[in-house]
């Protein structure tokens, strides 16, 4: 009984990390056409990261608002610049709806 629970568990998640990178992959594609079709597509991704106790992919993650939890797609709603200031170097992601900023920090190797 204990290993088919685990099993069904791991065939969940693994359902939810194909749905959701699918959700993603036709977010990035629609959004030029259809803004609401594509935030739907990425809240309905978080949906099933939640339930089904996942991560979402770093490459994913960084394209969603952590404010308003809208898809950023660069050059429409969301503005990137890369900052050198010695040890402090770091990406900033600005959300242009909400206008909130996100820093990604750069580890440098000496």
């Amino acid at each position: 009984m204990v290993k088919n629970k685990r099993r069904n568990k791991n065939i969940v998640k693994r359902i939810a990390d194909t749905r959701m990178q699918y959700l993603f992959q036709k977010a990035h594609e629609i959004f030029p056409q259809n803004r609401e079709l594509a935030n739907r597509y990425v809240y309905l991704a978080r949906r099933y990261a939640q339930r089904a106790k996942i991560q979402i992919p770093s490459i994913w993650k960084k394209r969603i608002c952590h404010k308003c939890k809208k898809f950023l797609y660069p050059g429409i709603n969301n503005r990137t610049r890369i900052h050198s200031k010695g040890k402090g170097s770091h990406v900033s992601s600005t959300c242009l709806d909400c206008n909130h900023t996100t820093r990604y920090f750069i580890k440098i190797k000496q």
